[in-house]
């Protein structure tokens, strides 16, 4: 079952042609049903409740929390609403519609979201004030950009719409497709000519001329320019006439005051609508140049065309004024420029309707929706991109030095791949025990298989970094030479990756020791505030786990070659910490296996343990500016904590000695650390004189690392 959210929106016309006739549609593409979930204001929910399931049987009615500002509560209705159904994907009209179900998404109560946008919603409530909050007006812009790059895909009303994306909120992907807003069934452009016998109420003779507004008054629709522009050709003669078929506004009263009997208003039932523009000779949609109308897509552009009107249109309304233009649909208005009207021969009031039939019904989008169908369905999660770029996709970067005894598995695993649109780059960083050969054996040929030998040992951010420098592919992958992808790991991140726009995806890691299942440890990205877990280093993530998009890793200047020790980390911090970074994680099953092998133990730890403290004092220092900017400085005695840890273990194992720990502790605690205070160093001495007992109590370093970075 897929699910078509609505929050907030309340029955109308524009409700009937652009929800239910869209549900209806799409449960004639597919066998999967798709069901309407609507939520509806209280105040006059059972009149609503009716309404919708008139058009929509059985559809899911809900009453909303009120007041504006409260939207999020509405979250459990939906997560109910998604416990009990179990849909494989939601179809959400608008940002807070897209926001509630994301919610259910992230707690895996459906796979997949599609956030269909009507609007440039951030845009039209600055420009426009829909509500009298700065504070919700704030957070509904800053929702839009979320959603937009959380989304699993997307739909726009115009091509403009997705400019803006890209303009305002970085969007760099191509999963979303562009469907305008289509007509209505009852008012489907067909050959029979129905009356309305406007013309008769209104006392006006057939060969008058006659403008027609239809629609709303509220503020993007411009009355004012509609009223200056229609004045002087009201004027011009007295068989020139102005229709409106809309409520009430002062514009409108002042025109009827100025040319009795040349203008008319009045309110007419949906199914009505049509009758009536066919009597009419000239569509008028005049916006003012703002973003809200610049992205548009209204619905009455097809209600013209579909009664054979050609329109006159402004400069800038979303993607119809160059199609005007290009077609020959109407009049364009530019700036200082007259009105322009002859009355539409039959030809050209056929020519109308079948632009209408060809453009904007349903039916002239099926394939579309079916694409959008096909994506949330259960079992279908690659995105078709049709731009024949898809040969190669992921880079898979491999630091190795003197892995042999496991690189050949690394290879097979990757050889092993489900989804074949990879490479494998392997930068042997001087290696002496013949890895190479191993490579080429295991690869048996394979091109996609590439190997860079070093002449001199570099380390293993210079090695990936040179990956990131060569790799061909849109995406990357970090796997290290003893590790393992499972067989639809690049399957998988693909689904999610391809085209979404995000800059890193972060997947599940298992732990293992021979072969993947047998220890059970699972490093799972659940976090919700990942950038202070970082800095206190209750790490979400390792180095395996993202898929990048390989121009974001380029652009942010891949790993900080500094690093001996706590390169992932830094990487990751420094990620998080660029604006307008856009990721998502997913923590479910695991999709690469981290190898504990007794060989990586070293005879002589001290080495290591000096690149763990010198790198952990260098993490600190680069990131205490930014941490403190943010509240946030304190957490970062985690790292030292963390690698304190490590050196008093070692000591008590036998494998280092007291002279050590103190000079090691020297380095974490010396000149560079001179802003930790008093209570916090005795925390350090009290973890040493804890740690060297021979018993432990549970949960005792627990607390003594929470007291250092509260």
């Amino acid at each position: 079952m897929i699910l078509y959210l609505t929050y907030n929106d309340q029955p109308s016309g524009v409700y009937w042609s652009q929800v239910t006739d869209v549900v209806s549609h799409l449960n004639t593409l597919s066998d999967e049903r798709v069901r309407l979930v609507a939520l509806v204001s209280m105040r006059g929910y059972s009149r609503s409740f009716r309404s919708i399931r008139a058009h929509a049987p059985g559809a899911v009615v809900l009453p909303m929390v009120p007041r504006a500002r409260n939207w999020r509560i509405n979250r459990y209705w939906v997560l109910l609403v998604c416990l009990l159904m179990r849909p494989s994907g939601v179809i959400c009209r608008g940002i807070f519609a897209t926001a509630l179900a994301l919610h259910a998404r992230d707690r895996e109560l459906v796979r997949k979201v599609c956030f269909d946008a009507r609007a440039a919603y951030g845009a039209e409530w600055e420009e426009f004030r829909v509500v009298d909050d700065d504070r919700l007006i704030a957070e509904c812009a800053a929702l839009e950009g979320e959603v937009l790059h959380q989304a699993d895909v997307r739909l726009a009303v115009s091509h403009a719409l997705v400019d803006h994306w890209h303009d305002r909120f970085g969007y760099k992907g191509y999963r979303h497709l562009v469907i305008p807003c289509t007509l209505s069934r009852s008012l489907e452009p067909d050959d029979r000519m129905s009356e309305a016998h406007i013309r008769g109420t209104c006392g006006w003779g057939q060969g008058d001329t006659v403008l027609v507004y239809s629609g709303t008054v509220v503020g993007w629709q411009s009355l004012e320019l509609l009223r200056d522009t229609v004045e002087p050709w009201l004027a011009g003669a007295p068989d020139r006439r102005m229709l409106f078929l809309s409520e009430d506004h002062p514009c409108i009263a002042d025109l009827r005051q100025r040319h009795p009997g040349q203008v008319a208003r009045m309110w007419l039932e949906h199914q009505q609508v049509r009758a009536a523009l066919l009597e009419c000779d000239l569509g008028l949609l005049l916006r003012d140049p703002c973003v809200t109308n610049r992205v548009a897509s209204p619905t009455k552009f097809a209600e013209y065309l579909s009664a054979g009107l050609p329109v006159l249109i402004s400069e800038e309304v979303g993607d119809l004024t160059k199609l005007v233009e290009k077609e020959d649909l109407g009049q364009v208005l530019r700036r200082d420029e007259a009105l322009r009207v002859d009355k539409p021969d039959e030809a050209m009031r056929v020519r109308m309707r079948t632009v209408a039939r060809e453009r904007f019904t349903k039916q002239a989008h099926k394939a579309s929706y079916r694409t959008i169908m096909h994506h949330l369905l259960p079992g279908q999660s690659e995105w078709v991109s049709g731009d024949g770029a898809d040969v190669l996709l992921v880079s898979i970067i491999v630091p190795s030095f003197n892995k042999r005894t496991y690189i050949g598995a690394m290879v097979a695993s990757v050889l092993a791949q489900t989804d074949p649109r990879w490479e494998l780059l392997v930068i042997d960083d001087a290696s002496t025990d013949g890895s190479p050969e191993v490579i080429a054996d295991a690869a048996q040929g394979d091109p996609r298989v590439r190997v860079q030998v070093l002449e001199h040992n570099s380390g293993a951010n210079v090695c990936r970094n040179l990956g990131i420098g060569s790799a061909r592919g849109r995406y990357v992958i970090f796997l290290d030479a003893d590790d393992l992808l499972a067989p639809d790991c690049v399957a998988r991140r693909l689904a999610v990756m391809n085209g979404s726009g995000l800059d890193l995806a972060v997947f599940t890691m298992e732990v293992f020791h021979e072969k993947p299942g047998d220890h059970g440890q699972r490093w799972v990205p659940d976090s919700s505030e990942p950038l202070a877990d970082f800095f206190r280093h209750k790490l979400p993530w390792q180095t395996m786990q993202p898929i990048w998009d390989r121009d974001f890793l380029r652009r942010i200047g891949g790993f900080d070659v500094a690093f001996s020790r706590h390169q992932d980390v830094e990487l990751h911090t420094r990620t998080l910490l660029q604006k307008d970074v856009r990721y998502r994680l997913f923590p479910g099953e695991p999709d690469c296996h981290y190898r504990i092998a007794e060989e990586r133990k070293v005879i002589d730890p001290y080495p290591l343990l000096r690149r763990f403290s010198e790198s952990a004092v260098l993490y600190r220092n680069k990131f205490l500016a930014a941490a403190q900017q943010r509240g946030m400085g304190g957490l970062l005695l985690g790292i030292l904590h963390r690698t304190y840890l490590q050196i008093l273990l070692n000591a008590k194992m036998g494998r280092i000695d007291e002279a050590t720990v103190d000079e090691l502790g020297a380095v974490l605690l010396g000149s560079d650390a001179s802003d930790i205070g008093p209570f916090k160093r005795w925390l350090f001495r009290f973890t040493r004189w804890y740690n060297s007992l021979p018993f432990r109590v549970p949960g005792v370093n627990w607390a003594v690392s929470r007291l250092l970075t509260a």
